[in-house]
């Protein structure tokens, strides 16, 4: 173990060992026009500001199976975004839905499982639903490796007056 001279006491790593693990269980698009047939979607989970960098592809009527691993220090300041898109080849995906939730708000070293209704970017449509689980493994377990049955300690909704894109 290294000594830090200035404080007289051992060195402190800065980072914690916290990971935040998100599978996406359910997927609902509600009325979003254009998703007849198999419709690619793709599912963004990550950072507010680094999520476009963490999608996955699947086929409308699926699921996403895929789990996201992210680091943190400290829940109370830290939040993942959860946005729904149409695949397109061009012009961009086109944005179904999104939602903000704070990490501070899920039971650490548990699993759990909630639905939530997605912000749409236009008011009009059914918004889309998703069912997450949240595994905030402080104690250093393994993915989704903790019991399930954790519970909410408030509302991790970070409401916002319009979507990302809008």
């Amino acid at each position: 173990m290294f000594r830090n001279n200035n404080y007289g006491g051992n060195y402190m790593p800065l980072l914690s060992g916290a990971r935040a693990y998100v599978k996406v269980d359910a997927v609902d698009t509600g009325s979003f026009p254009g998703l007849e047939g198999k419709s690619d979607l793709v599912m963004r989970v990550g950072p507010r500001h680094c999520f476009m960098g963490y999608g996955f592809d699947f086929k409308k009527g699926e699921h996403p199976n895929h789990t996201w691993e992210f680091k943190y220090q400290d829940a109370h300041r830290s939040s993942l975004v959860i946005c729904l898109f149409k695949k397109r080849i061009f012009g961009g995906d086109e944005e179904i839905g999104e939602i903000e939730l704070k990490l501070s708000a899920f039971e650490p070293d548990t699993i759990v499982t909630k639905e939530y209704t997605l912000k749409p970017p236009d008011p009009k449509n059914i918004p889309a639903r998703v069912r997450i689980s949240i595994h905030l493994s402080e104690d250093g377990s393994m993915a989704f490796s903790a019991p399930a049955g954790g519970k909410l300690l408030c509302n991790p909704e970070i409401p916002h007056a319009t979507t990302y894109f809008k």
